[in-house]
């Protein structure tokens, strides 16, 4: 871990912070911060994250929309950059996602020094975007070369690539900050950044790419400013919580935390790892078939992404509560909002799969009318609309496990799942029924995954993880 001189060496005992606690069974006071778990709350710490989700999305779409508009070329590769560099950063962050399970169980046991605690070590632990950065050009060159895309893909996926990798120290610092948001209860001020970045990129990259005539380049240098501009306002705007919990310094772990992160954290980011990792081979697997297939998967795929928002969202806040709820010595009652918001996830998809269903044509000519483009898209979006409901309730209750601290479970389901049954059966399906085909093994993957999470969260072994 690499730590900036001013904070390598271990603070003095200050009264403020203490390493936390999480007892096992708290003081009758500390049960009153456990959270209601109803609908209503759940929807209440939802509805701002679905907005947020949705402002990402947008940055997507509207990255995809703008390279439709300069061709299907352009549409493929930086998709397929786009999936690199997310992958690069994505052990990292879905490590410091995880600090709202630490400040959420220390808020649920009434535990402040804890909550100031944990945030600062998650704040640290950021910092490692900073020699990510370094090595970050070299890591997406042998990525994308890696998945023996054809020449122009890579061309063109490699300007793109080049340029955002400079993003990351203020992708780790923003997601830390915003995690711990979570972990406080606080959703609207990550909804508000969210959607300063999709303004600043939308019109930054009309610029750039229209005006300046930059193309690929443009809307690339477009998301780095609006990315690292929406990071670090979010490390700033902690400063909100400052009169509740103190100020949040910079702070360096003990050995007993960095057990935690060891067994928790690294964890959860090894399985986001793993799942997109063997997605970004799927796609080179996709990749292989051609420009035109790859553009139908890019665009089917941004459209699922809308159906992702309730999903996460409702993941997020699911996880946040659960967590909350054990830290106050309630585990019946997280039960209940675990299977609450996997319901709710359920509903809700169910409506995005009847539109997948009703109207395919429409959706994938928004985006580009080429014929080719437009078959092969509509038959993506049809394989997709069979498992967005068990993908919604996959989502969910892998969070639910996540905010319960049970995230080495998750991570062998999702090795063996997304390595072992989707990234083959890709790889034999694709060259026999071509795109379909490799979408169908995701539809195997994604219902083995919402299976087994269905079982564990219903076994209840999850109840005696400890963070």
């Amino acid at each position: 871990m690499t730590v900036p001189d001013d904070v390598r060496g271990r603070p003095a005992p200050h009264p403020q912070d203490p390493a936390p606690t999480f007892p096992a069974d708290p003081a009758p006071e500390t049960r009153d911060a456990a959270p209601a778990g109803t609908t209503r709350e759940l929807l209440a710490l939802a509805w701002p994250l679905m907005l947020s989700n949705l402002a990402y999305t947008a940055v997507g779409f509207t990255d995809t929309l703008y390279m439709g508009r300069l061709g299907v070329l352009e549409v493929g590769a930086v998709g397929l950059a786009g999936v690199v560099l997310f992958s690069v950063s994505l052990f990292f962050r879905g490590a410091l996602n995880t600090a709202a399970t630490f400040v959420a169980r220390a808020v649920g046991a009434q535990d402040r020094p804890g909550v100031i605690r944990w945030a600062g070590i998650f704040l640290t632990l950021s910092l490692t975007g900073l020699p990510l950065a370094l090595v970050g050009p070299w890591l997406v060159e042998h990525l994308l070369n890696l998945m023996h895309a054809e020449p122009d893909i890579t061309r063109v996926g490699l300007t793109y690539a080049r340029i955002r990798i400079f993003e990351i120290p203020f992708v780790l610092l923003g997601a830390a900050s915003l995690a711990i948001m979570l972990g406080l209860g606080n959703t609207r001020t990550p909804m508000l950044l969210s959607w300063l970045l999709v303004i600043v990129n939308a019109v930054l990259a009309a610029v750039f790419v229209f005006v300046l005539h930059w193309g690929v380049a443009g809307a690339a240098w477009a998301s780095l400013i609006a990315v690292s501009v929406q990071g670090l306002l979010a490390y700033l705007l902690l400063g909100l919580h400052r009169n509740e919990y103190g100020p949040f310094r910079f702070v360096r772990p003990d050995t007993k935390e960095l057990r935690s992160v060891a067994r928790i954290s690294v964890p959860a980011g090894a399985t986001d790892l793993g799942e997109v990792s063997a997605f970004t081979v799927f796609l080179g697997i996709i990749a292989r078939l051609g420009p035109t297939e790859l553009a139908a998967s890019q665009i089917a795929n941004q459209f699922a992404s809308f159906g992702f928002l309730p999903a996460f969202a409702l993941s997020a806040s699911t996880s946040s509560l659960l967590s909350r709820a054990l830290g106050a010595g309630r585990p019946d009652l997280a039960a209940r909002i675990g299977w609450r918001g996997a319901g709710l996830s359920a509903a809700l998809m169910a409506v995005l799969t009847a539109a997948f269903l009703a109207f395919p044509h429409a959706l994938i000519r928004l985006f580009n009318s080429d014929p080719g483009v437009l078959t092969l898209g509509s038959r993506v979006l049809a394989v997709m609309s069979g498992y967005m409901l068990l993908d919604g309730l996959g989502i969910v209750l892998g969070g639910a496990l996540s905010g319960a601290g049970d995230t080495r479970f998750r991570l062998l389901v999702t090795l063996s799942g997304a390595w072992l049954l989707m990234v083959p059966g890709a790889a034999l399906l694709a060259p026999r029924y071509g795109v379909s085909g490799a979408w169908f093994a995701a539809l195997l993957y994604i219902a083995l995954v919402a299976a087994t999470y269905s079982w564990r969260f219903w076994s209840g072994r999850w109840r005696r993880k400890t963070l």
